[in-house]
């Protein structure tokens, strides 16, 4: 049994037990460049005339991080997507050879690669983010250097699964706008198909209530993803945020003023040992660690704390299910009923399928373990993980395809 995932940062690879875990090398270096950029620059904190620069440290700031990893058909080569600041990129990473240790596939300053996905006819593909609301599935080219969008719109269109035949499934959230076009809410998320030939799309799983996100289908077309309600509400006090207006008004009145004395006296406006210049509610926020997953904000602290009396726990809710659902032989006008999903198990941050030897096993991660459910309904834990939300594995076709799908659109 053979699967890829993410740790944090780790690129790691889960093979029968051992697991191998390797950094991207093109994070390293931008680092290490930066790093490097940063040090040729000190001098200038020490000068009266950098008080303002000093202040505003983020400009000196790496944000970083890998979105994904998938197998290849090739032992020793993965593909991996990650951004850098300002730049994205899909790469290859080499397993086994010390001095080629990654290849380039795609780079970008305008766009971010989400997500890459490979099937075992060597298809390959992804999600591509446009701007802060949408974004597209997208099939890349083997050689490198080139990707086709096939979907589009005011939707974030993402996790697309190629079935081998030219149909794409993949799961879509509807843009809600108000009358002046503006960002209102996401609707909740549906399963749709995309004929390549034809470029018509049907929706397989549409409820209204929930989204169902990740589809994949087995050699059986049986469908597997991951179900969530459509929108989870945070409780609160409107009252009391109401009555707050006026007092958070005067923080950040004091905060601007404590801004400009930092800046010209290079002290804050208030000390205190153990507080950033923001205060302690500032310092007690940046430790509630906050991540966006399927379009909803986690708390990490307060949904650990909820799950903590449950066996090997994480920190994905409970009503994120990984469910499966047949296909209908009844009413054919109906390939998929959300009604006949079966949960499979709770607290799912994501998931793949393995079929090998005529055995299918769900390896599914809840943030903090990896666990694999087999066929049976047995489950197994088979590691710990520091933070994981992504998973990565060949994906099945039962159709053998006998051409290239990006040439073929």
């Amino acid at each position: 049994m053979k699967f890829t995932f993410i740790d944090k940062d780790a690129i790691c690879i889960y093979d029968n037990g051992k697991i191998e875990k390797y950094e991207s090398d093109f994070i390293r270096r931008y680092k290490e460049t930066a790093t490097r950029d940063q040090k040729s620059k000190e001098w200038k904190k020490n000068s009266d005339a950098m008080l303002y620069d000093g202040f505003f440290e983020n400009s000196d700031r790496i944000v970083a991080s890998v979105c994904s990893v998938s197998p290849t058909t090739e032992e020793n080569k993965l593909v991996y997507t990650f951004t850098v600041n300002e730049t994205s990129g899909v790469y290859y990473k080499y397993t086994d050879d010390e001095k080629k240790t990654e290849a380039h596939l795609l780079t970008s300053h305008e766009e971010n690669f989400l997500d890459v996905v490979i099937n075992v006819n060597k298809d390959m593909g992804g999600t591509i983010q446009r701007n802060e609301f949408t974004s597209d599935v997208a099939v890349f080219s083997k050689e490198g250097g080139d990707y086709k969008l096939v979907t589009g719109g005011d939707s974030k269109d993402e996790n697309p699964f190629f079935c081998g035949n030219g149909d794409i499934l993949f799961n879509s959230y509807g843009v809600g706008r108000d009358l002046n076009n503006e960002f209102v809410k996401y609707v909740p998320s549906e399963i749709l198909k995309l004929n390549v030939h034809t470029m018509e799309i049907t929706t397989l799983i549409s409820d209204g209530k929930n989204s169902y996100i990740k589809p994949i289908l087995d050699s059986e077309d049986t469908l597997y993803c991951i179900k969530k309600p459509g929108e989870e509400k945070e409780k609160g006090n409107a009252f009391l945020e109401i009555v707050l207006i006026p007092v958070r008004i005067v923080e950040a009145i004091i905060g601007f003023v404590s801004m400009f004395v930092t800046i010209f006296t290079g002290k804050p406006l208030m000390g205190g040992k153990g507080k950033t210049r923001s205060g302690g509610g500032a310092a007690k926020n940046a430790d509630e660690k906050q991540i966006f997953v399927h379009n909803h904000v986690l708390n990490v602290e307060k949904e650990l704390k909820k799950n903590e009396k449950e066996q090997d726990f994480g920190f994905i809710p409970r009503g994120w299910k990984l469910v499966k659902i047949k296909k209908n032989k009844d009413d054919f006008s109906v390939q998929y009923d959300h009604g006949m999903a079966e949960e499979l198990a709770s607290g799912v941050a994501d998931f793949c399928l393995i079929e090998e030897n005529g055995e299918k096993i769900l390896i599914y991660t809840n943030g903090k373990r990896i666990f694999a459910l087999q066929e049976n309904g047995e489950k197994k834990k088979l590691c710990n993980v520091d933070f994981c939300i992504k998973l990565g594995a060949l994906q099945p076709c039962s159709v053998k395809a006998e051409d290239d799908l990006f040439e073929r659109l």
